[in-house]
């Protein structure tokens, strides 16, 4: 998705770059209207009316340099035109490091990691998809500088790339997928590129830059009916071939679609694309739920499916269609500023990749140009008072974040316990719900953990899908903070919640899942405070079952803490299947009768998080090194390693975080006979004891010395 950045910058920048309100109207009780108004040139990407607006600001003269100088760039080196259809986009980097590769001519192809050279055909293909993305954003800048101008010359070279589509698309296989598959096999394939996401993404720039030039004097009626019947035409049906029904890539197609349907004026289209099951309403209706979360559980996702959304909304305000009125539109906008850490930064939960608000910057100021709303504004400036003023346009208070304590997020089945502010807070998220459809990993109870300015437990995310990683690392329960059961991956499953509840200082949570294997269940209890991180993991099952949980993280090394002479360890191999292979360098404690460490301490320059494990008897911890968020980091991971012997067993582990000296030695976790933990942390006495669902009864009693 990164290489498509600027093109999607661009599609909105003859909106937010003018700086111009909306105008819209405030939510509405309106019924959906799906009769689109189609009004004067240009009416996809822009309108006469927002034209006016942007012309009359302050800005224009230096949005209008902008335009003019990538333009005439464009014009004095004229982008090439592919020599056929492209292939994956993934596809473009070396399988042994997953660097991304770099042209040394059209045929041959370098890694600038380990210096291999490829000329093979589908590396070859690769490139060419970088080539027709190249031509996407080409056209619509082309356009915009004439839009801006009114020269003939920036029509012309738009025209130039869309009438070589129009020659070339129907030449280019009827559907093929990034596996080599054709036709009726290839359900997500394309014809221009090997997905007809790459299809609809691409095609949205490319209408928009038709629509801004085709009434140009350079332009034939011929040459207009050649793009539209032989270039979006083909393409529109491309897109409906196959409805990919709730995924991302249906919200794309519909996209696509709908900038079609403005383009050609076409209001069959337009209304299909709106009530169709995968259209916009029906996905809006389950792709996603009250809590604004996008259903594949990732951050990355929901920045790109919000992206498409934006553009099908955008394009129906210009056809008189109030699509920005719908109840789930606010929710999906405002929900990443929820789901973050204090640092404005995301766990990287399921396959996502280590991203931050900025990246919802964009529509945070669509949202607030749409509707007003301060949050959107607050969500924007992020504690910037000097950005929040100049964003409303009058003096106002920056507050953020914009919610602290426990916020449950129940239709994706994320909880997040945040405690602490400034420098102080800290941020445990819980993933107990759906296992996220495609792009879900096999994780649940798995937990991130942010405290002392950064993350240090860590969910790896997606590394690339590029390399075979992904399947046999990220996607599987071993590489995740939770629990595997005889060292085989968890099923695909949802949890539940069992409660959250908070007091002064400190906010608890627990959550349960009966179904990721067979007559197994995993609960786990978590108390957070600024200081400290309470987890109690129960696993239930039938003896003779084998438990490990796992926990990975952001540093340096992991150590023991046994004074001046702890011991080694012995070399050992954590497993042998389903993830565990990527586990390296293992050391086992507990090995020959003795207790292993109790006291871990992960080690990440001057920072430590540390790790206290109430001992269980016969447990083995092995210490060893996972994957981080690319390949070839280093992750440091323990696994606490059970036996089952009575058929159950409570792991309890205490997190402490500080700079040097500062946590070794003072935290104390142990348990008393009545089931209730004692906690000493931070110069402090803490008292828990969980309820274990007993009815009527409070989920936890939490207390401390004052």
């Amino acid at each position: 998705m990164a290489h498509r950045e600027g093109i999607a910058r661009l599609a909105l920048g003859l909106t937010l770059l003018g700086g111009c309100h909306l105008g819209w109207a405030a939510e509405s009780a309106r019924p959906p209207v799906v009769e689109p108004v189609f009004g004067p040139r240009p009416r996809v990407a822009t309108t006469p009316a927002e034209l006016a607006s942007l012309r009359s600001s302050q800005s224009f003269e230096a949005v209008q340099a902008a335009v003019v100088r990538q333009a005439d760039a464009l014009l004095a080196a004229p982008p090439p035109l592919p020599d056929g259809p492209g292939n994956w986009i993934f596809y473009y980097a070396c399988p042994a490091d997953g660097a991304r590769l770099r042209a040394v001519t059209a045929a041959k192809h370098e890694c600038p990691a380990c210096g291999k050279a490829y000329t093979d055909r589908r590396t070859v293909e690769a490139y060419r998809c970088l080539q027709h993305n190249t031509l996407d954003s080409a056209a619509l800048q082309l356009a915009s500088a004439y839009t801006y101008t009114g020269e003939e010359r920036y029509a012309a070279g738009t025209q130039r790339i869309l009438l070589f589509l129009a020659d070339t698309y129907d030449s280019y296989p009827g559907r093929r997928d990034r596996w080599g598959r054709h036709g009726i096999l290839a359900p997500l394939g394309g014809r221009r590129y090997v997905q007809s996401l790459d299809e609809a993404y691409g095609v949205i720039p490319l209408a928009k830059a038709y629509d801004l030039t085709c009434e140009a004097a350079v332009w034939t009626a011929d040459q207009r009916r050649h793009v539209e019947e032989d270039f979006l035409r083909l393409t529109a049906r491309t897109l409906l071939r196959f409805n990919q029904d709730i995924n991302n890539h249906q919200t794309w197609y519909n996209a696509g679609l709908m900038a079609i349907g403005s383009a050609l004026g076409d209001a069959d289209l337009v209304r299909q694309v709106l009530t169709m099951r995968g259209g916009y309403y029906d996905q809006m209706a389950r792709s996603l739920g009250d809590d604004g979360l996008w259903y594949e559980g990732t951050m990355a996702y929901q920045r790109y499916a919000l992206g498409a959304i934006l553009e099908i909304v955008d394009v129906g305000r210009r056809l008189g269609l109030p699509l920005h009125e719908h109840p789930r539109l606010k929710a999906l906008i405002l929900s990443p500023a929820l789901a973050c850490y204090p640092d404005g930064s995301f766990p990287v939960i399921n396959d996502s990749d280590p991203a931050t608000l900025a990246g919802f910057d964009e529509s945070f100021e669509w949202a607030w140009k749409a509707w007003g709303d301060e949050r959107f504004a607050q969500a924007r400036a992020r504690g910037d008072s000097a950005r929040l003023e100049a964003l409303i346009g009058r003096p106002a208070t920056a507050t953020w974040p914009l919610t602290r304590g426990t916020v449950d997020f129940p239709d994706l089945g994320l909880l997040k316990l945040e405690a602490g502010q400034g420098s102080q807070a800290a941020c445990v998220f819980l993933d107990y719900g759906p296992h996220g459809g495609g792009h879900g990993h096999f994780d649940k109870l798995g937990i991130t953990l942010f405290a002392g300015g950064r993350e240090w437990l860590l969910d790896p995310g997606r590394l690339s899908y590029s390399v075979p990683e992904y399947k046999t690392w990220v996607k599987t329960t071993a590489a995740h903070n939770t629990v595997t059961v005889n060292g085989r991956d968890q099923a695909a499953t949802a949890g539940r919640l069992l409660w959250t509840t908070a007091g002064e200082g400190w906010t608890a949570g627990a959550a349960e899942c009966d179904s990721a294997y067979p007559e197994v269940l995993l609960r786990r209890h978590l108390v957070l405070t600024p200081d400290f991180l309470l987890d109690v993991f129960d696993v239930r099952a039938e003896p003779a079952r084998t438990v490990d949980l796992l926990v990975h993280a952001q540093a340096d090394r992991v150590e023991p803490q046994l004074g001046t002479d702890p011991p080694e360890g012995e070399d050992c191999v954590p497993g042998e299947r389903d993830g565990y292979p990527h586990l390296t360098g293992g050391k086992a404690f507990g090995t020959r009768g003795a207790a292993p460490p109790s006291r871990w301490a992960f080690v990440a320059g001057a920072s430590r998080l540390e790790a206290v494990f109430v001992p269980v008897a016969g447990e083995q911890v092995i210490a060893c090194v996972g994957i981080g968020y690319r390949l070839g980091e280093r992750a440091p991971c323990l696994i606490r390693r059970v036996r089952l012997r009575d058929g159950a067993v409570r792991l309890i582990s205490l997190y402490t975080w500080g700079m040097g000296d500062v946590v070794t030695g003072a935290a104390q976790v142990a348990t008393a006979a009545d089931g209730s933990m004692a906690v000493s942390a931070a110069g402090r006495q803490w008292r828990v004891r969980f309820a274990d669902g007993a009815a009527g009864a409070v989920p936890v009693s939490v207390s401390y010395d004052r």
